[in-house]
């Protein structure tokens, strides 16, 4: 007799109650990477550890 083989399509998610579980019992804070001061036009620029590269490209071009 032949089995017929399907493919699954799987994904994972992590849910609360699993989140409790891992031992973390308060969230971390993200460390700051740096802050950029624009004097001219008086505004900062935080950024923090584990930022997207293109979201940081984008905001260091608009400060151009």
């Amino acid at each position: 007799m032949n089995q017929k083989q399907d493919i699954v399509a799987v994904s994972l998610h992590q849910t609360d109650s699993s989140a409790k579980d891992s031992g973390n019992k308060t969230p971390q804070k993200p460390k700051l990477a740096c802050r950029i001061k624009d004097v001219t036009n008086n505004r900062d620029l935080y950024i923090y550890n584990g930022i997207d590269k293109y979201i940081l490209y984008t905001l260091l071009k608009e400060l151009e």
